[in-house]
């Protein structure tokens, strides 16, 4: 079975059960992630490197195998709905003692005018007995309906959490993504200001040779330097490490990670997510989950309560048989059927019910209480979400503009200093300013994409 057969492969049934759950009015929702979708699905590289993903990892794979496990299991509980029927060919051999009734009446039985030649029977008596044997429980209680439904709503679960799965791996590869591309613009941020550095560094050595400066000017500044390039060192070391685990994703340890320079270009206003309800965070699919999961578990302590009641069960046989093979055809004087039925309580085996009973009731209570969690823990992630975005979107515009100033002063601390109305200690503060200015610019750049990201799977996704 294929894994894209896995994907598609969707129980009518189940869908009835989980028709209810499609009722809620998620346009204004929809509208949202589409917009945050439509910000890095300009990215083509981001795209791409997505839906690689998704299509290479074995993690996903794994996902579409556990839902064939699921899926199997509902088409297992759906048949025991059903009759069982089996063929059998069943030959045998008895001896019956002569001192029992079979005895005594198979040996009286020889000499009885009724019967033919063909029909007496042998002291070794051989017995075959070709047919079809049949069991099944009628369902009075409606106890395996709701094991039925119980899997098919576990079964959606399972899907459920496959697409909360994909929706966070998503969020994932484009958050390292995009923390790749502001590693690649600090470096150049760095490299940059390494190149300043060390004009300065230059400069304040041969002022020092004219004596116009001492050791320490040309210290501090060799250690601004130093500084920075060690720096460079570990941002370098932060690429290895996403790069590696996008490559563990996409199932390619030497696949190289081409990306553009600079994502962070879309401005995403916080207020058009703000107004999203808590129940419409059932278009999650952790939350989806665990409401179907919450259900399942209902209908399963239903059954449970039901295993109290007496059962129902039919069973039969219908073929054919003789102590001969060359009678087994001989219809209809070979025909030979059976009919049971019988009706069957608990009764020593009561205290076992009652465990599982108390059991499943106590699994029911924790769903709820997992679902009652998913439910909040979705509202005050979108929550934390929006509002950070908010934020975030002041601090950007307040940060650009410090870093425009920070850029100014290293050149008109350069100029004065040049002709010695400034000393190496404001060449060296103008310097060290822009560069962390610039730096928590890329931050905050980084931030916003990060958040939005978030914002995105919080919504539910949709990828």
């Amino acid at each position: 079975m294929s894994l894209l057969s896995c994907q598609q492969a969707i129980f009518r049934d189940a869908r009835k059960i989980d028709a209810e759950l499609e009722a809620y009015r998620m346009k204004d929702l929809g509208q949202s992630v589409s917009s945050i979708e439509a910000c890095w699905k300009k990215d083509s590289l981001l795209v791409q490197l997505i839906d690689s993903v998704l299509i290479r990892s074995n993690d996903i794979k794994i996902g579409f195998l556990n839902l064939a496990i699921s899926r199997a299991q509902y088409t297992f509980d759906r048949g025991a709905m059903k009759p069982t029927v089996s063929g059998v060919i069943q030959p045998s051999l008895r001896k019956f003692s002569k001192y029992t009734m079979d005895g005594v009446g198979n040996y009286d039985t020889q000499f009885s005018p009724n019967i033919t030649k063909e029909q007496i029977i042998p002291e070794h008596l051989p017995d075959v007995m070709i047919g079809l044997q049949s069991s099944w429980e009628v369902d009075i209680w409606g106890k395996l309906s709701k094991r039925k439904k119980a899997s098919a709503l576990r079964y959606l679960a399972t899907e459920s959490g496959q697409q909360w799965y994909i929706t966070s791996l998503v969020s994932e590869v484009a958050g390292m993504y995009g923390q790749l591309v502001a590693l690649d613009q600090e470096l150049d941020i760095l490299k940059t200001n390494i190149g300043i550095q060390f004009s300065a560094l230059s400069l304040v050595k041969i002022q020092k040779e004219a004596g116009k400066v001492n050791e320490s000017a040309v210290q501090q500044l060799e250690a601004q330097w130093l500084n920075s390039r060690a720096q460079e060192g570990l941002v370098l070391q932060q690429i290895i490490e996403l790069e590696n685990q996008l490559r563990y994703w996409l199932n390619q340890p030497t696949k190289k990670i081409a990306r553009s320079q600079y994502p962070f270009n879309c401005s995403l206003d916080s207020s058009m997510y703000a107004q999203i309800q808590i129940d419409q965070l059932e278009r999650r699919p952790d939350v989806r989950q665990a409401r179907l999961e919450l259900e399942a578990q209902l209908l399963n302590k239903q059954s449970a309560d039901l295993a109290l009641k007496p059962s129902v069960v039919l069973s039969g046989m219908l073929g054919v048989q003789g102590f001969q093979p060359a009678y087994l055809f001989q219809l209809p004087s070979s025909m030979a059927y059976q009919l049971i039925g019988g009706i069957t309580a608990p009764w020593l085996n009561r205290s076992a019910l009652y465990s599982n009973i108390s059991r499943e009731n106590a699994r029911w209570k924790a769903l709820d209480l997992s679902y009652q969690n998913a439910l909040l823990k979705g509202f005050l992630e979108w929550d934390t979400q929006v509002k950070s975005l908010a934020y975030l979107q002041r601090m950007d515009q307040l940060k650009e503009r410090e870093v425009m100033l920070t850029k100014g002063a290293i050149a008109t601390v350069g100029t004065l200093f040049t002709t010695a109305k400034a000393n190496y200690l404001e060449v060296l503060t103008a310097q060290q300013n822009a560069l962390r200015s610039e730096l928590e610019l890329l931050e905050i750049s980084r931030k916003r994409w990060i958040h939005a990201i978030q914002l995105y799977r919080v919504l539910g996704g949709g990828w």
